[in-house]
């Protein structure tokens, strides 16, 4: 071995360890400051190290450098955004969103620079960007691979621990700490070993041609699929709940089968005519599937508004249909597979702009969101009582804020009561809410205040809220599914058969708690005498529905003991 490759290898070490390392604390810590670190500079930058690792020289280190600064100035913007003009970092939102988009893009840039690297020009064609980003995937398959084996010997040898006696070992090697910096180590290592190796190419040319004879396969289903649709109708679709992400997997397996199929375009993927047609019949439903897919994530904004979540779909939607009318534009010009290249090289350039794009405040999904819900309020669409202060002020950062601002200024009562009610929240509780599931003392109160009271037209003494409010965490057990006033019921009821001063029982989806109360003296606590269990449908219960009977046995006495006799 070489001084370079020494070299090489030590910092293949190196960085895994780096990066396990932050990966682990990242995942340990459960809120704060620590999850505010650029992630996608954590995960990105190793990764395209270890896959372009055998380009080992100063343009290298140039390329890495240049990622580096490009991806922390993106951090900094969303650093940004997500600090709040209150100062705090305890709620920090989660960076799925981004890391997805983020690495989506690098993924498909690396072999332009890989190519750019190894040539020394930025003139080589499209075949050598097409094989070396097979390479890459290749590379990255191999590594799951190998990670998957690894962790299936490191869980056999912490069972044959655990029954020597040992149980301590697989708690140390599965704490995030150590097994996160030893999955890094393992797929850095797998990439370098598979790099030298010339058989990884073999492989991948393999695996295209299998996938390849998928592709007429996977037409004949997408054609059938969508002769479907007039005969069951959109509704059956919509009722499933995952119809934009069916399409979207539809679109993607397409997409990456028609590439397997026809590679870098210069020769027929088929020879038998049919085949060669029926394939391209897939292409041909791809922008179907976009406008499938549109409608019903335009369904969802329009009925609840944007989100960050919805936001991400979209993105995922334009992507692929950009994609998918590119294909099916260039069969139906009969250019197909010809433009395959200019295809995916032109859709590559617009992820990137979006990409861009939406980590800045143009089309930054924080603001976009923030902004929709605000002026849904102000509109009418929402009541003042849906609309959810609370993930605006902690998930949406600076703009949710910079809304909730805006509406204590200039919104109605209601508003005003809701805006006021989330900003009393600490911060601190509500990170330890996310953990616990415990909601901060406001919200309690918040929830406890709204929730349904029965007989209809009851109301919930003043101190038994706070009784409740202030015993939240001693009924975990019957209170840990409830995060709003629709997930609790307060029933006035006799239940008792005897020295009956008056009943309270609390009901939660799960499950309920009966309490003694003083019907006259509403400063004595409720006290607890039993629990009730089943599945409770808290908005669909009416005082009528509600009714004591008398037990199908009397109790039983023994000699100086009762017994309660049970159905």
């Amino acid at each position: 071995m070489n001084s370079i490759d020494k070299k090489r290898y030590l910092w293949v070490v190196i960085s895994a360890i780096i990066q396990g390392l932050l990966l682990g604390v990242y995942a340990v810590v459960p809120s704060g400051p620590l999850k505010c670190v650029p992630l996608t500079v954590i995960f990105l930058v190793p990764f395209v190290f270890w896959l372009s690792q055998e380009h080992w020289g100063r343009r290298l280190f140039d390329f890495l450098l240049g990622l580096t600064l490009v991806l922390l100035i993106f951090w900094l913007y969303r650093l940004w955004s997500w600090y709040s003009p209150h100062g705090s970092f305890d709620v920090v939102p989660s960076q799925k969103s981004d890391l997805i988009r983020v690495s989506m893009t690098v993924f498909l840039l690396i072999p332009f620079f890989q190519c750019r690297i190894a040539a020394w020009s930025w003139k080589f064609p499209y075949s050598e960007i097409f094989f070396q980003l097979c390479r890459n995937l290749f590379l990255l398959f191999q590594a799951s691979i190998v990670i998957a084996v690894f962790w299936g010997l490191l869980v056999t040898a912490g069972l044959l621990f655990d029954i020597v006696g040992l149980d301590k070992v697989p708690y140390i090697v599965f704490n995030p700490i150590i097994a996160v910096p030893l999955s890094s180590l393992a797929i850095a290592i797998s990439i370098s070993v598979a790099i030298k190796h010339p058989g990884i190419d073999s492989l991948g040319r393999w695996i295209l041609s299998v996938l390849a004879w998928l592709l007429p396969f996977f037409s004949v289903l997408s054609v059938i699929f969508i002769l479907c649709l007039p005969y069951s109708g959109l509704k059956t679709l919509w009722s499933t709940g995952q119809a934009s992400t069916l399409m979207l997997l539809l679109q993607f397996g397409t997409l990456i089968l028609a590439n397997a199929a026809w590679l870098d375009g210069t020769k027929p993927a088929f020879k038998n005519k049919f085949i060669d047609f029926l394939a391209k019949i897939s292409l041909l439903c791809l922008p179907v599937y976009t406008v499938l897919c549109v409608y019903s994530v335009g369904l969802r904004i329009a009925q609840y508004g944007l989100s960050t979540d919805r936001i991400q779909a979209m993105f995922l939607v334009v992507v692929t249909g950009i994609w998918g009318l590119g294909y099916a534009g260039a069969v139906l010009l009969r250019k197909w597979p010809g433009s395959i290249g200019k295809v995916n090289m032109a859709s590559v350039l617009f992820m990137v702009v979006i990409v861009a794009v939406m980590n800045s405040p143009i089309l930054d999904p924080y603001r976009l969101a923030a902004f929709n819900q605000a002026k849904r309020l102000q509109s009418g669409e929402i009541t003042p009582e849906d609309f959810d202060y609370i993930y605006t002020r902690f998930n949406l950062g600076r703009y949710g804020n910079q809304v909730l601002e805006e509406l204590s200024k200039n919104g109605s009562d209601p508003v005003k009561k809701g805006v006021a009610s989330a900003m009393s929240v600490d911060a601190s509780e509500y990170a330890n809410y996310l953990i616990t599931n415990v909601p901060p003392v406001s919200m309690r109160r918040e929830i406890i205040s709204g929730a349904k009271v029965f007989p209809e037209g009851s109301k919930l003494p003043e101190e038994y809220i706070n009784h409740f409010v202030n015993e939240w965490d001693k009924k975990a057990e019957i209170l840990q599914n409830v995060q709003d006033n629709e997930d609790i019921a307060f029933i006035f009821a006799d239940v008792e058969r005897k020295n009956c001063t008056g009943n309270l029982i609390l009901l939660t989806e799960k499950a309920g708690a009966v309490y003694k109360i003083d019907a006259k003296d509403f400063s004595a606590s409720p006290t607890l005498i039993g629990t009730i269990h089943g599945n409770f449908e808290i908005n669909k219960i009416f005082s009528g529905d509600i009714k004591t009977s008398e037990p199908l046995f009397m109790d039983i006495n023994i000699g100086e003991k009762t017994f309660q006799i049970l159905k």
